[in-house]
This record gives C-alpha cells, structure tokens and sequence, in this order.
C-alpha cells in the first residue's frame, strides 16, 4: 500500500467518525418527546393563543413508541399561534422531538378554520403532520393548567384518554373536508374521559349531538367497533354492519344491515323502528348543519351516470327513508 493510499484510507475512516458523531449528537434520545399539542385559540375573554405540549423525558426514546417516561406538560402562550408555540417549547427539559406527536387537540369551540390555521403553523414543524389525530377538550387554557397544577398524573390520564378515543377521531387530513366529526374530552371530578357526545365541526361552527346521533353517524360513516343504543326498550348492540344508500325518485333509501352481538336477543320490530327513525334524523340533523354525511349528491350521480349533482347542504335536506334489519346469526 503506497503512502497516498494510505491517507486516503485515513482521511476516509476520520470523515466516518466524524459523521457518525454528528448522527449520534442529532439523533440521541435524550429530547422532550411531544406525544400531543393542545390548543386554544383566542376567545372574547382571553385574546391569545394557548399551547399545551405533553411530553416525555429523557427515557423517550425517538423510536419507540411505547415510550415509558412520565408524561409532563406545559403551556405557553402569545398572540399569535407560532409565539405561543414557541413560549410553550421554552418549558422543555430539552430540545423538542415531534416524532411521536399523533394528537392534535382543541377546545370545544373550535371549528374547521381553526384547524386549517393550526395546520399552516404545524408545517414547519417535524409532526407526524396529515395522519394527526384530530379530538376536542371541554378545557380551556386556564382549566387545563389548574388541572394540571392540582393533579401531578394529569397529564398521564390525558394521555391515556387521548389514545382510548382516538379510533373514533378523525384524521387532520380529513379537515379538507366540509366538515369532521370529533370526540370530545371532559374533566369530571377531576378525572379526564371520553364523552358521549361528539362534535360536527364545520367552517365557521360546531354542533354538539347527543350520544344517540354520536353513535349513528359513526355507524353510518363505517366507523369500527360495537356500537351500542339504548332504546326505551332496552340495549340493542351493532357488531357489524353495512350501509348502502341508493336514489329513489326525489329521495334517498338507506338500508343498514346489521350483526348484533352475540348471546344478545335478535331487536325487535319496534326497535329498528326507532334506529330508522334516529338514522332519519341524523341525516337530516348533520345536513341541517352543514354535513353531507352519506355523501348523497355522489349517490344520485352514481346512479344516473351523470357529473356529482349539485346536492347542497343551503338547501332543505332531500327525503330520506331508512330501513333497519338484522341477521339471524
């Protein structure tokens, strides 16, 4: 080996070391590992924004995530949503890593342009950006921190809570949408859980419905898991279920084929009388609303073999009848 190509080889090994130091140092665990961003935009009352982060430190390790280190939080807040991000990032034992952060969640009276908003700020930074979880918290700025401040494993039960209701929440990619259907989390006695109620949000506003139409929509939209309604006459349960909607004459015909759950009675006639009646008014409710839930112009357009009819939530709600039936298994 000549003595130039024994250089290079050394000029070679030191630029190795010396990147794998720069890894090292980049890509070490030792971070704030952001699990979740909360915020609250401005109100009458309190004109600034405020961001939660909750995190983790130091035993996160950026790659797992079943990251076991107590969960923390901390707060900012500023006039704008960058400052208080910003602010917020300040509490951190260390640097922050969003590469865990699957959670983005609001107050409960936030609407579509609130997140459209929130989204143009999180493009700068590394979240798991589109995918995010989108929830809603009844908590403003200043519950959120008096929680936290008499409750040391608040931030732990929200987390928690966070990932129970998730399945159910929407993806901030969906927000492109006209509107999303979210779930929302409460602070009763002191301890953070899932709502029965969920929120529609739209453009410029947010409708609360009631569990039963909570349930009926996420069945309608083909969400997973049981769905359980509690009739007068008692619990009927959706194992399964399939939804098809067809365009008939100046209306729409909704059948929803059902698998209850097993060891349960097959629902009576009166029963799937009464989901009919709560599918009927769902529909009608979410369109009310602003939310085309059954996407019903690209229905009719399926079936006439036409451009998507102009269908418009301005308008009344087109005729809606459903039909209700189970399997015998």
């Amino acid at each position: 080996m000549t003595g130039r190509q024994r250089a290079l080889r050394w000029l070679a090994a030191g630029v190795l070391v010396l990147w794998c130091g720069v890894f090292l140092r980049a890509e070490n665990t030792e971070k704030s590992m952001v699990r979740a961003l909360l915020l609250t935009p401005p109100t009458v009352v309190a004109q600034s924004w405020t961001v939660g982060l909750l995190y983790q430190f130091p035993e996160a390790a950026a790659d797992a995530s079943d990251a076991a280190a107590k969960v923390q939080l901390c707060t900012g807040r500023g006039n704008t949503l960058q400052t208080a991000l910003t602010e917020a990032e300040r509490g951190l034992p260390r640097k922050a890593s969003y590469r865990l952060c699957e959670y983005l969640l609001l107050n409960a009276e936030t609407t579509l342009k609130t997140i459209r908003q929130a989204e143009t700020v999180l493009k700068e930074e590394p979240v798991q950006g589109l995918s995010a979880r989108v929830l809603c918290m009844d908590l403003s700025g200043e519950e959120l921190a008096a929680a936290d401040g008499e409750n040391e494993l608040f931030p732990e039960q929200l987390l928690q809570a966070v990932k129970e209701a998730a399945p159910q929440a929407p993806h901030l990619y969906e927000s492109r949408r006209n509107a999303l259907l979210a779930p929302v989390l409460i602070l009763t006695d002191g301890a953070i859980e899932n709502a029965e109620e969920m929120l529609l949000l739209t453009e410029t506003e947010n409708t609360r419905l009631t569990p039963a139409e909570s349930q009926m929509a996420q069945l309608l939209l083909g969400q997973s898991g049981e769905h359980i309604f509690s009739l007068g006459s008692g619990q009927v349960t959706f194992r399964r279920c399939v939804v098809s909607v067809e365009a008939v004459e100046d209306g729409f015909a909704v059948t929803l084929t059902g698998q209850r759950r097993a060891g349960t009675a097959l629902p009576t006639a009166a029963q799937c009388a009464a989901l009919e009646q709560l599918c009927v008014q769902t529909v009608q409710r979410c369109w009310e609303n602003g939310y085309d839930l059954l996407s019903l112009g690209a229905v009719r357009a399926l079936k006439q073999g036409t451009e998507r009819e102009m269908l418009t939530t301005k308008n009344a709600c087109p005729q809606v009848q459903a039909d209700v039936s189970f399997l015998q298994f």
